[in-house]
């Protein structure tokens, strides 16, 4: 018993009671700062990979515009090329050459909004042909757009780019032609974007070719080997008469185990689909 009747034992039993409390308390604390930490950190690795790989991105897009320009696709600041990386769509920026750009030159646009949300650069002026084609084909990650002069002068002849050889077949999948439209219109936009429902490779009467692929690499390798067509097409022409595949040749083409994984590769790996 204490002084005033209380039994010394529940006065024990309050007191610790109240440093339980205080313990858990500060338990629960310690929790959620490392809680907190934790969160943190994972926001931060995450951040931290999201910035690697939009890098990544931007680097290959200026690196292909690289390439365009090298193999002759485009002349001064012509053509436009874009990549997607998730809900936002790089762009070459208005004014610049293929090969004059760095990755801090492009422009991020979001697919939804159409708003720029990255890059303080003008973007290209068919920044609504891009936006529109990605909206209709989910599964294309890059669109190129070319001023190929060979592939440009032969489809603007009113010639039509038909297969010659292995590679039209097993590179370019399917191709459509549009006609003239004027080029940066909203009627451009929705025209190439109803086309680019059923084709990877598209002819542009007096204007020039847009690729699509599941990978940079591929639509950059639809883009040279649409100009080789046409070469090869304008060579044929003057020395004698072209002669061109048949269904059934592209269709027992594209059933070859070549063909199949020259496919995959294109796609970046995976299992191959019939064009």
């Amino acid at each position: 018993m204490n002084g005033v009747g209380t039994p010394f034992y529940g006065g024990s039993v309050a007191f610790g009671s109240g440093r339980q409390k205080e313990s858990v308390d500060k338990g629960r604390a310690h929790l959620l700062v490392c809680v907190s930490r934790a969160v943190c950190v994972v926001s931060r690795v995450g951040m931290r990979r999201r910035e690697k790989r939009m890098s990544a991105v931007k680097q290959e897009l200026v690196d292909y515009g690289v390439k365009i320009a090298g193999a002759g696709l485009v002349a001064g600041a012509g053509g436009n090329i874009s990549a997607r990386d998730g809900e936002i769509v790089w762009m070459k920026p208005s004014g610049f050459a293929m090969d004059d750009m760095d990755p801090d030159d492009l422009c991020g646009m979001d697919l939804r909004t159409g708003d720029q949300v990255e890059g303080d650069s003008k973007p290209t002026s068919e920044v609504n042909m891009h936006l529109a084609i990605y909206r209709e084909r989910p599964d294309a990650v890059a669109i190129f757009h070319t001023h190929s002069p060979w592939a440009s002068g032969v489809i603007s002849a009113g010639v039509e780019l038909r297969p010659m050889f292995a590679e039209f077949i097993c590179d370019l999948g399917r191709v459509g032609t549009v006609p003239y439209v004027t080029p940066t219109t909203q009627e451009l936009a929705d025209l190439m974007a109803a086309k680019a429902k059923e084709c990877d490779t598209i002819f542009m009467v007096n204007h020039g070719i847009v690729a699509l692929g599941s990978t940079m690499k591929q639509a950059y390798y639809r883009c040279v080997v649409v100009e080789d067509a046409a070469k090869s097409l304008v060579a044929a022409s003057i020395v004698g008469k072209p002669q061109f595949l048949t269904e059934q040749q592209a269709e027992e083409l594209m059933s070859l185990d070549g063909p199949q994984h020259r496919v995959r590769m294109m796609r970046g790996g995976g299992e191959a689909i019939s064009e």
